[in-house]
């Protein structure tokens, strides 16, 4: 908790967000407080760990400032906390998804429940579990670790050596995208694809291959299964990363 950065975006300098700021501050957090405006958030916003929007009878005027937000989410996982009524949470979430708030609270506010929720918020662990899982299936093994460490930064990730240890691994746990190669002994990877879209527990979970695989016919007999995207193992960490990234926010707007 200490150190961590606070965003305080007001209308107003007022009692009630004087008295947020000096309950943060007594609990050893880094509070800048902002304008709505974005030349001031964009100036202040660097480093920070949690937004926390106090709303008032004015915050429809800043629909700019919740478009910067989203995007913001978008980009940088940023986590938002709202402070308002139910006409703010609804208009919030015009532009930001639900997922990206971490807590909406109403007022008139309990400064040890707020506390509470912000210790949460900024927690490590929580930033961590928000962030989308990707399993890598692969055969590999070198492959497998590099392309762990390529994502780990941004990502929670699983990894299973086979089709058999992915399919258990999806038995236990919950993963928003599978990276799966192609070529692999005993189960290929549209055998494993075929499996996956078999089982209750993954056949929602989308599909990408990650293969060294590149001729016509291998491309071609895996379109009826439809995977969400068909890349060869010579991408590199940025485009890797820039396409997952585009992926799942288009994913956020379908």
């Amino acid at each position: 908790m200490f150190n961590k950065k606070i965003l305080l975006v007001r209308n107003d300098e007022t009692f009630l967000v004087n008295a947020i700021k000096n309950t943060l501050e007594g609990a050893h957090f880094v509070v800048q407080d902002s304008t709505y405006s974005i030349a001031d958030l964009s100036k202040k916003v660097d480093g920070a760990n949690l937004i926390l929007l106090y709303t008032d009878q004015d915050f429809e005027e800043h629909r700019d400032a919740l478009v910067y937000f989203k995007d913001l989410c978008d980009e940088e996982n940023m986590i938002l906390m709202v402070i308002g009524d139910r006409q703010a949470f609804e208009l919030m979430h015009m532009y930001v998804p639900r997922e990206d708030v971490a807590f909406e609270v109403t007022r008139p506010l309990d400064m040890s429940d707020l506390l509470s929720k912000v210790t949460i918020a900024t927690d490590d662990e929580y930033e961590h579990q928000r962030r989308k899982c990707i399993l890598i299936v692969d055969d590999d093994l070198t492959y497998l670790q590099m392309v762990r460490e390529w994502l780990k930064d941004t990502y929670r990730v699983g990894m299973a050596n086979s089709g058999t240890q992915a399919v258990a691994w999806l038995a236990k746990n919950k993963a928003d995208l599978i990276l799966l190669d192609y070529d692999m002994p005993v189960l290929d990877g549209p055998k494993v694809l075929e499996m996956l879209k078999s089982e209750s527990f993954s056949n929602s979970t989308p599909v990408m291959f990650l293969t060294g695989k590149n001729d016509r016919k291998s491309v071609t007999d895996v379109i009826s299964l439809k995977p969400a995207d068909y890349l060869l193992k010579t991408i590199t960490k940025d485009k890797l990363l820039s396409t997952l990234n585009t992926f799942f926010r288009q994913r956020k707007v379908t």
